[in-house]
């Protein structure tokens, strides 16, 4: 016992305890003082307020949205009211966007060519912006206006599920259908399909 007794370390004097449990208190305290308030903070947060959009659906009328044109300037949903619109939403690392470029562009061609209250805006999400745009423009001939959506706020404006999707929006500014894939536009159904919208409800007038 004489020597475990030896070999246990001195007890420190008490003078010595309580000046360490003193700076122990010291070092403690605003760590606990922390936890506490984030605890605190957890529970009495306020959630970040979410922007209130416009819903999408048929009979609706459709988000209004102004992007830069690839042309130059800005082009509005707006601008065209009055006319069947159809928004284009894609992307030039799409093939099946790219597959369908050729029959909206004859389909564009055909209904301006017959003097139709007629529009098609195609939403560029491309993320490289005009550059990578301008070489499918160049390569199909491509007339109708294209809009650069570079950080691709339509798709959470459209609520959109990939690429492409396409928006029928009629005269009267609501949306008809919405359209995912890629889609033949120029054939018979597909032209029947807009003369009847054209023919099925006149423009909304000012003030309605």
């Amino acid at each position: 016992m004489e020597k475990a007794d030896r070999l246990a370390p001195p007890e420190a004097p008490p003078e010595e305890r309580r000046a360490q449990k003193i700076a122990l208190a010291f070092i403690l305290a605003p760590l606990l003082a922390t936890l506490l308030w984030g605890i605190g903070a957890w529970f009495t947060r306020v959630p970040a307020p979410q922007e209130e959009l416009p819903p999408v659906a048929p009979g609706l009328a459709a988000p209004g949205f102004t992007f830069p044109a690839l042309a130059g300037g800005a082009v509005a949903l707006s601008d065209h009211k009055g006319k069947l619109v159809l928004v284009n939403v894609w992307a030039t690392w799409c093939p099946p966007c790219i597959e369908e470029l050729p029959s909206l562009q004859r389909l564009y061609a055909r209904m301006k060519g017959r003097g139709e209250p007629f529009e098609i805006l195609a939403v560029s999400i491309d993320a490289l912006g005009a550059d990578a745009v301008q070489k499918f423009v160049d390569r199909f001939g491509l007339t109708f206006p294209i809009l650069l959506d570079p950080r691709g706020r339509i798709k959470k404006l459209y609520r959109t599920t990939g690429v492409p999707e396409t928006f029928v929006i009629g005269r009267d500014g609501r949306l008809v259908e919405k359209v995912i894939g890629s889609r033949t536009w120029d054939s018979p159904e597909a032209v029947s399909y807009m003369e009847q919208i054209l023919r099925a409800a006149p423009p909304a007038k000012a003030g309605s």
